[in-house]
């Protein structure tokens, strides 16, 4: 005997959630790894070796902004900002305190 119907959906929904929450984690450190490359480049030519970048908010959101951080002066954190918002793929890039 079959199961009833809504059974049925909510196992396809919960295999389907499963699945697709999955894919997205693998996909996203790929993303990430791919789109931190550059940055970490930039930020050793500014000599700013204590660098970091993260790519997700105080909601733990991931976004296409990277929010930058370590010890460097003003001007050469806007120097930083300004190349990597030039970035392909980056959204924008901000400056936080750590």
């Amino acid at each position: 005997m079959a199961p009833p119907p809504i059974q049925r959906l909510a196992a396809g929904v919960a295999a389907t959630a499963i699945l697709t929450d999955a894919w997205y984690i693998w996909h996203r450190q790929n993303l990430l790894a791919h789109l931190g490359q550059p940055i970490a480049a930039v930020m050793a030519a500014h000599a700013v070796t204590d660098g970091a970048v993260r790519w997700t908010d105080t909601r733990r959101f991931t976004w296409r902004i990277a929010r930058l951080s370590g010890t460097a002066s003003p001007a050469t954190r806007a120097a930083i900002i300004a190349e990597v918002r030039q970035q392909p793929g980056i959204a924008d890039a901000v400056w936080e305190a750590r």
